[in-house]
């Protein structure tokens, strides 16, 4: 009799060991080496020709991260209308990415810069400390030939330098290409 109780203690804990395993591993999974944010949208009306977007990178995970930051153009879709959903990065999974082919149809248009939080040094790459974030301005001008009265989307790519792991993470912001002669949003 008391080895069939220690059999099912003896299975109990078994199970409750696998469990934790596969629970540690699930949420491990689902932990992201890094975020992206979008913390605060250009309040400048549209018809400014320059608007400055407040972005955050934050290395979530144990060890020193570099990234690459660049911009795509990107087709507008139905789903980047929801602001507050786009906000967040999300992982982008398009292989199709490159940081130098861009489709000049979609690029005419608009202009990027990606500045730091004082705007005095223009970034590329970010090296960031475990469990630290950094803010930075994305600029978009718009340029003086662009075709008015359409909306036009801007793909922030952020790209995780390391050889074991190239996730990418993207942000949308569209943008409106307003009449400058008019006035207000």
């Amino acid at each position: 009799m008391k080895s069939k109780s220690t059999f099912k203690i003896c299975i109990f804990f078994l199970i409750t060991c696998l469990f934790q395993i596969l629970n540690a591993q699930e949420q491990r999974k689902n932990h992201s080496a890094f975020d992206l944010e979008i913390v605060k949208y250009s309040d400048k009306p549209d018809t400014d020709k320059e608007h400055y977007h407040l972005l955050e990178i934050t290395n979530n995970s144990n060890k020193i991260n570099e990234f690459k930051l660049f911009v795509k153009p990107a087709k507008c879709k139905d789903d980047y209308n929801n602001v507050v959903k786009n906000q967040k990065g999300f992982l982008d999974n398009d292989n199709v990415v490159s940081e130098k082919k861009i489709d000049s149809k979609i690029s005419s248009s608009l202009t990027f810069e990606i500045y730091n939080k004082t705007l005095s040094e223009n970034l590329s790459k970010i090296l960031l400390q475990p469990k630290k974030s950094l803010k930075f301005y994305l600029k978009i001008t718009r340029e003086n030939n662009s075709e008015i009265g359409q909306w036009k989307c801007s793909k922030l790519i952020a790209k995780l330098l390391n050889k074991k792991n190239s996730k990418r993470k993207s942000v949308i912001i569209k943008s409106f290409m307003a009449d400058s002669n008019t006035k207000g949003h």
